[in-house]
């Protein structure tokens, strides 16, 4: 287990919404994380090239790591919110765990009330 995973798990404890069942998705998390820090290092030896020329008079494209960062950003994020590990995901979670908690008491007061 790599330190970013040791450390998401210690957060989400500290939020309250780790559970066991999240560490698939937390490892896919953890890989995209490792791969845009690793395409960001490349950028940086590119010295932050966002467009290049592609050989033909004027034209240019924007480097394919530029593309690959940005969509990978957009997948982080993603993760991220799922995870709870931004404000609006943590908010969700914890209006789920509340709702969770209220079907279980409901639950809970029916069957208790069955017998009587």
């Amino acid at each position: 287990m790599g330190k970013l995973e040791i450390q998401i798990k210690e957060n989400m404890k500290t939020l309250g919404t780790y559970k066991p069942e999240f560490d698939i998705t937390i490892n896919i998390y953890c890989g995209l994380v490792d791969q845009y820090e690793q395409m960001n290092k490349e950028f940086k030896k590119q010295k932050f090239t966002v467009v290049e020329n592609t050989g033909y008079s004027d034209n240019k494209k924007k480097n394919p790591i530029v593309l690959s960062m940005e969509s990978l950003r957009k997948d982080i994020l993603t993760y991220a919110t799922a995870l709870g590990l931004t404000p609006q995901g943590l908010k969700k979670l914890q209006k789920d765990q509340k709702e969770e908690k209220k079907n279980v008491s409901k639950l809970e007061t029916a069957l208790n009330n069955f017998g009587t």
